[in-house]
């Protein structure tokens, strides 16, 4: 009998389904759906009738993983039966229903907004589909209200959030069911579990990779003039992030897509260093089961922070790293999870800012984070 913490489920209808050969189910905060694929095969004297299971293009279903729910709210997108005179097969793939709103345009009575702030547009706009939008983490100006937004023609739902998260440097990550999170990771935030070589890691690999890190990052935008904004204060509203650690000159500067004061402009700025930061440093482990404990899949910690002890990776033994994505998977290897791990400033978007006129310290990442 399987261990009842390695049993994996697809419930739809309230059945669940079970004894598939393989499963992956994968949660990230750069992919915001959830993906999840199971598959069945047998020799055809004994498999079970796969073309009479109840699994359906389209259907609500739950994942389940050691009887704890991986996916809620999620709904099957691909039915891929199989079969020749030796075998049958057949695999379920699917994401949560709010995959949606990626192809799904912003509607169109939903034109313009003034006044309001991230949360309360993303709401407006997610309310057709039933899906909220809340904030996690460090949440600072991040509610700031917009003077004005506008909806560009045919973009999606999740483009238009995504273009607002950038103004709030905040980055979205799924969350219960098909709801959706804005998320901030707290600066300090210490370690909510530790991986180590020789005791919980099966395998790892890591990749440094600073070809494309830039020095600083500037974002460069305008502001609408009135009494109390005009001239050069509205012209001319930039903010730059440094990376002390880069070494090199190698600036980049770039046009905002909105019109933004000087916190705007500073948050942009931070939200995409985040990125530039989250492709210099990728650090993949492999560790035995789902849980991380009792009460928690990893499949529940994207964007929190682990610590990673492993002398054959790093040259400093030991760094302080950020869960980016999680797959947690069962097949011919075992009961396994692979989780991806990046800098912890590529949830925050790291270091101080600087001004056109100069304010702020020259912040950055710490020297020696990338060795």
């Amino acid at each position: 009998m399987p261990k009842p913490q390695e049993v994996a489920s697809i419930k739809v209808k309230g059945k669940n389904y079970l004894n598939w050969q393989t499963v992956s189910v994968t949660r990230s905060g750069v992919d915001l759906f959830p993906k999840f694929a199971f598959t069945a095969a047998a020799p055809a004297e004994s498999a079970p009738d796969f073309a009479s299971m109840k699994l359906g293009i389209g259907d609500p279903c739950e994942v389940i993983l050691g009887g704890r729910q991986a996916v809620s709210e999620g709904r099957i997108t691909g039915r891929q039966p199989a079969y020749d005179a030796r075998e049958h097969g057949l695999q379920i793939t699917g994401t949560t229903r709010s995959q949606v709103i990626a192809r799904a345009t912003v509607d169109h009575n939903k034109g313009e907004f003034k006044g309001y702030s991230l949360s309360q547009i993303a709401n407006a706009v997610l309310k057709p589909y039933g899906v909220k939008f809340s904030l996690k983490g460090d949440t600072t100006d991040a509610d700031k209200a917009f003077p004005k937004v506008n909806v560009l023609a045919g973009e999606s739902v999740f483009a238009f959030i995504e273009r607002l998260c950038r103004f709030r440097n905040i980055y979205l990550l799924p969350g219960q069911g098909a709801d959706i999170v804005g998320y901030r990771l707290k600066a300090k935030s210490g370690a909510i579990a530790e991986l180590e070589e020789g005791r919980n890691i099966l395998a790892a690999n890591a990749v440094f990779d600073y070809q494309d890190a830039f020095s600083e990052i500037q974002s460069i935008g305008q502001q609408p003039g009135n009494d109390q904004t005009f001239g050069d204060a509205s012209r001319d509203v930039t903010a730059t992030v440094k990376n002390s650690a880069v070494t090199e000159h190698a600036p980049y500067h770039l046009i905002a897509e909105m019109p933004g004061d000087q916190t705007d402009m500073r948050m942009q700025a931070q939200h995409e260093n985040g990125f530039n930061l989250a492709n210099q440093i990728n650090v993949n482990i492999k560790i035995q089961g789902w849980f991380k404990d009792q009460n928690s899949l990893w499949l529940e910690h994207i964007g929190d922070v682990v610590s990673v002890y492993s002398p054959m990776l790093f040259t400093k033994d030991r760094m302080q790293l950020a869960i980016q994505a999680v797959t947690s998977s069962q097949g011919p290897q075992g009961t396994t999870t692979d989780i991806s791990l990046v800098l912890p400033e590529a949830f925050n978007g790291g270091g101080q800012t600087q001004s056109n006129a100069g304010q702020g310290g020259s912040g950055g990442t710490p020297p020696g984070l990338y060795t």
